[in-house]
């Protein structure tokens, strides 16, 4: 399997929508809810295996202090293979070394680990307003 990484191309929003509800945290979202959400993501990388797309990991950021890493998603047929680790890491790759404050995420429950061997730590002040979608 050779997996291919890009960011920036454009894609389909149900290859997009198809990927996250395979994922019990991002499913049933509105695909143009997903449109909005690509759109004003600063940087969008996608993993691929041949045409079919098995990850997506994506970036927030104002540009000057803080960027956020969102949706970091692999199907759950190509897990345990290390291309989430290459999702992570391209998509945050502009952004170190940059000044920013940090570069901040929510972790799926469960995968702490995973995010703390990728150089996070947790931050015992994060707090957040849940509001149902």
């Amino acid at each position: 399997m050779a997996i291919r990484y890009d960011s920036g191309s454009e894609i389909s929003l149900t290859a997009v929508k198809s990927l996250w509800d395979k994922i019990p945290w991002a499913q049933g979202r509105d695909l143009d809810t997903v449109a909005v959400a690509l759109l004003n993501s600063q940087r969008v990388v996608h993993a691929w295996d041949g045409d079919r797309l098995v990850g997506t990991a994506r970036i927030v950021t104002d540009g000057a202090y803080y960027a956020t890493l969102w949706d970091v998603i692999v199907d759950p047929s190509y897990q345990e293979q290390g291309i989430g680790t290459n999702l992570v890491d391209q998509a945050i790759k502009p952004y170190l070394n940059r000044g920013f404050s940090f570069i901040a995420l929510f972790a799926a429950e469960g995968k702490e680990e995973f995010y703390k061997h990728r150089g996070f730590s947790i931050h015992p002040r994060g707090m957040k307003i849940h509001e149902p979608l």
